[in-house]
């Protein structure tokens, strides 16, 4: 399900899923704040979410995440998938995102996307173990 900015109505779900996801969850307010801005731009499942924001021609993947007991179905490839048609469709030039150092299944998947390694972000993750290097990343979009 494609959700553009203004539907509020998803805060809920999304903060459910992240918090599912990730050690260190978004609230639902954080979810209701950023759904409110008009560059927002996500695409939810029950199982899965993907939340970026679109300023112009480009794109930046905010938030990605699959439900640890569905991970492995490839549903992670359906959502850059339909990210990628989605701007290819609407004159996006570059997506943007950052991953955690750490995190080398998802930079596996961004790899097999085509995005390239564009430059670190020192101890920008908070992690329950302390913090974390960003790997900031790039995808042309022709």
């Amino acid at each position: 399900m494609l959700v553009f900015s203004g539907h509020t109505e998803y805060a809920t779900l999304l903060a459910e899923l992240h918090k599912h996801c990730f050690p260190i969850p978004w609230s639902e307010k954080e979810m209701f704040n950023l759904l409110q801005l008009p560059s927002t731009i996500a695409w939810v499942t029950e199982d899965c979410f993907l939340i970026c924001s679109r300023v112009l021609d480009e794109m930046e993947i905010l938030t990605i995440g699959v439900l640890p007991e569905k991970r492995k179905q490839h549903l992670a490839s359906r959502l850059l998938e339909a990210l990628i048609t989605y701007a290819k469709s609407n004159n996006v030039h570059k997506i943007f995102l950052d991953v955690s150092v750490q995190n080398q299944p998802a930079q596996g998947l961004y790899a097999k996307f085509g995005f390239i390694r564009n430059g670190v972000r020192k101890a920008y993750y908070s992690t329950p173990a302390g913090v974390e290097d960003a790997l900031c990343l790039i995808k042309e979009i022709s």
